[in-house]
């Protein structure tokens, strides 16, 4: 019967362990996938072709035909490309086909759309320019206009096409302005498209192909256009065809003399045109807005994918090279996008872009297979991969925007952007805009931090939650909030710096924390700020019936000084005002992740991941920062996220020697056994109770000198990879022994009722580890706890035994 039993448990063993192979590669096949070569243009290149201009009429400047003009990228290209399917893509459009809707149009009484035309700009939170509304009737409701969209910074980007192109009701802006008899400059019915717009006189920015697919293209000199409101002759300079001479803006005649160098003897260009666009093409427009959100750099000592060579399109893949319905087709150029929380434009294709599963899985473009084995899958549910991978920013964000007080710094441009000020994630002062008037994206300053931790869409990810204080308009009985312009703002900080008589109570604004920059932060400041802003817009003559100027500091809506509502916001979100960007860029090598060094990297009472301190307000009375650990962000428990430290930083540390003395001790054991059975050399109680005092003494030496540790055992990192083995021979070691104190106490004792129980509570817990269902979550994350500490009970509980089976056998008569 014994046999059998044991023959059917060593069945049961191999059966689990061939389950265990089978079940244990996370990894897939390395599989490229298939390019459909139908998608693409069958000449692969652009064969020579005549430019033509916006009415459909070839540019031959060889032969003098229509020399003068300038060319048209949407009648030039769109005689081989589907112009109007290309310009669907959202990096034209940026919000102009869509309706802001949902908790975003509920907050922001200003947006009209969710992309940078119409929605909350580029600017991580308010103030900031917006777009005025199509239909108004004075100067005073409006802002922004569709054509200061373009002058005001955001044409330098725009690749034109889109909002560009055509106005919100579908018309091309200078055709439509003609045939509405409309004013160069004039107010024109105080329409947002047309208010003090040129178009008839400027033209309009198409689509510029070349800005992304030629790479000598001089976005230099296309700017200095657009600041002329040369619109329609920006693609003609910006490609290097032609030198124009002129300015709208100035009224002086525009001049177009081609570069005949360019053309061959028929008229015809031949370009070096490519198909995807290169690294330096995506970070002319991407670098420097990425820098103040997300402290990105794109180099090749920050990111591991830039050194291997990788582009940024075979992650923000489109058409051919796209692998999601979505996006795949011949000439569609939407991007593939992530989904970042403040990233609203086309949420209906977010998670498009390619993902680090599609490549690390597979081994696509020959990216190494990453298994993590060794890492409990709960892990791979809960965690990007990004919260590993990106531990360490090298370049500073903007943590905190206000637009409450007047920048002391220098060099900011244009001017009202002197209403801005930025602190870093240190909470320092940072001269952002001055920075960016110095340096490019090659002199950004090393300032390395840690980054701070979100929990979005049921995953955490590392993220820069931006902090906001602003000036706020508040309609009592309304959703949201609106804003002033920017500019009055700006132009009321100007009056008092100009005047100390005019809006005097901002003089009572000062700096308080001893960083020599100014903050609303006291309630005599917030009293001061709101009484300034409100007499400010008496003075400009915006009606304020029904509505009144309130303070905004993130979640906080100060009415006055003393009294404020709370405001709703997403866990995520440190404003419901403020942007959250993801870190995606500027991934470390694998070596360098969280975990590297076990899961106390993470799961310790001294880790950043849930204990680090990070800002709740930026500013409190007395103008100091207000903090909250990083676990109430991730809205955690603080007893789940102790018990996990205590698991990792306590017990663990506790369990790995103790199985490694519990080991010693069997070898131990044995040899007593051998030498009583054969005589080798003799054993009594003192020899005994010194080598067991060397053997304490060695292993405290060893596990507190972290040199010798390293040296001498296994480190922290192949332990924890080794987990399951470890406890999987622990628990052998305990019920090996629960069966010996079986057989030699058949009546029972305390003792083995103890070992019997925390083998049944390791066993147990152990399967709650494997199950994922939501419903028990939490009791899940205990498993884990009490898994490992009933382990460690249980090699106690053999030491103690085998210990005290050792004296006996020395000391029958004791027993």
């Amino acid at each position: 019967m014994k046999n059998i039993n044991l023959v059917l448990l060593f069945i049961f063993v191999f059966v689990v362990l061939i389950l265990v192979s089978l079940t244990g590669n996370r990894g897939k096949n390395r599989k490229t996938p298939s390019l459909q070569r139908e998608l693409i243009t069958q000449a692969g290149v652009c064969p020579p072709f005549f430019l033509y201009d916006e009415d459909g009429n070839i540019i031959d400047p060889v032969h003098n035909v229509n020399a003068e003009k300038p060319y048209s990228p949407k009648q030039t290209c769109g005689k081989c490309h589907d112009y109007n399917k290309i310009t669907e893509g959202f990096h034209f459009q940026q919000g102009k086909d869509e309706i802001a809707t949902g908790t975003y149009a509920e907050r922001y009484q200003w947006v009209s759309t969710p992309g940078n035309y119409g929605g909350n700009w580029c600017s991580p939170a308010p103030l900031y320019s917006y777009l005025s509304k199509k239909s108004n009737t004075s100067v005073k409701e409006m802002d922004m206009t569709s054509f200061t969209f373009i002058t005001n910074g955001c044409g330098t980007c725009h690749p034109g096409g889109g909002s560009l192109e055509y106005d919100r009701e579908g018309f091309r802006y200078d055709k439509h302005m003609d045939s509405l008899k409309y004013t160069a400059g004039g107010e024109n019915n105080f329409d947002g498209d047309y208010f003090q717009a040129h178009w008839n006189r400027s033209g309009v920015i198409e689509a510029d192909c070349n800005l992304c697919h030629l790479p000598e293209y001089d976005y230099k000199t296309r700017n200095e256009h657009l600041t002329k409101f040369n619109f329609r002759w920006m693609a003609t300079v910006g490609s290097g065809l032609a030198m124009v001479e002129g300015s709208v803006k100035d009224t002086v005649d525009l001049k177009v003399k081609y570069n005949i160098a360019k053309f061959g003897a028929d008229g015809k260009v031949s370009m070096h045109l490519v198909r995807e666009p290169r690294n330096e093409t995506c970070l002319n427009c991407h670098s420097k807005p990425q820098w103040k959100k997300r402290g990105a750099s794109f180099t090749e000592y920050t990111d591991v994918h830039i050194a291997r060579g990788i582009k940024c399109v075979d992650c923000h893949v489109a058409g051919s090279m796209a692998t999601d319905k979505r996006i795949k087709g011949k000439e569609v150029h939407q991007f593939g996008k992530g989904d970042d929380p403040s990233g609203r434009v086309r949420d209906d294709l977010d998670n498009t872009i390619r993902t680090c599963n599609d490549c690390h899985t597979t081994g696509y473009l020959n990216a190494p297979i990453a298994k993590h084995l060794w890492l409990p899958d709960l892990h791979l549910d809960k965690l990007s991969c990004q919260t590993c991978h990106i531990p360490e920013r090298k370049v500073k964000s903007a943590l905190v925007q206000v637009s409450d007080v007047f920048n002391p710094g220098t060099k900011i441009s244009p001017p009202p952007k002197y209403i801005w000020t930025f602190y870093d994630q240190n909470m320092n002062y940072w001269n952002h805009y001055g920075e960016l008037s110095m340096f490019t994206a090659k002199d950004q300053p090393t300032d390395p931090f840690i980054p701070r931790y979100a929990k979005y869409k049921g995953q955490i990810f590392p993220v820069n939650a931006v902090h906001s204080a602003w000036p706020a308009i508040y309609t009592e009985g309304q959703k949201g909030l609106h804003q002033p312009n920017m500019k009055d703002i700006y132009g009321m900080w100007m009056a008092h710096k100009k005047d100390r008589s005019k809006y005097p109570e901002l003089a009572k604004i000062t700096d308080n924390n001893s960083d020599t920059i100014p903050e609303v932060n006291t309630p005599e400041e917030v009293d001061a700020f709101i009484n300034s802003v409100t007499a400010c817009m008496a003075d400009i003559g915006y009606d304020l019936t029904g509505k009144r100027i309130v303070w905004v500091n993130n979640d906080r809506m100060y009415l006055n000084g003393k009294e404020y509502k709370i405001l709703e916001k997403e866990t995520w979100e440190s404003s419901p005002y403020a942007s959250v960007y993801k870190y995606s860029h500027d991934v470390f090598p694998a070596k360098a992740g969280l975990g590297t060094n076990g899961c106390t990297d993470c799961h310790s009472f001294r880790s950043d991941m849930f204990y680090a301190q990070i800002v709740k307000y930026p500013f409190s009375d007395d103008g100091n920062l207000l903090m909250e650990p990083q676990y109430k962000r991730l809205n955690m428990s603080g007893f789940m996220v102790g018990l996990s430290a205590f698991r990792e930083q306590v017990v663990k540390s506790f369990l790995y020697p103790a199985i490694i003395f519990l080991l010693i001790v069997i070898i131990l054991s044995l040899a007593a056994y051998e030498s009583r059975k054969n005589t080798y050399f003799i054993i009594n109680s003192k020899l005994l109770l010194i080598v067991y005092g060397l053997l304490i003494s060695g292993l405290a030496f060893v596990y507190l000198k972290p040199d010798v540790n390293s040296y001498v055992l296994p480190d922290r990192p192949v332990l924890d990879s080794n987990h399951f083995f470890i406890t999987f021979l622990a628990i052998i070691a305990g019920a090996y022994t629960w069966a010996r104190m079986k057989k030699e106490y058949p009546s029972g004792s305390m003792i083995i009722k103890m070992q019997a129980l925390f083998l049944i509570l390791s066993v147990v817990s152990g399967l709650f580890m494997m199950i994922k269902f939501d419903l028990i979550y939490q009791i899940v994350r205990i498993a884990y706890t009490i898994f490992d500490l009933s382990i460690v009970l249980s090699i106690l509980t053999s030491i103690i035994y085998f210990i005290n089976d050792q004296f006996n056998k020395l000391n029958p008569e004791a027993k």
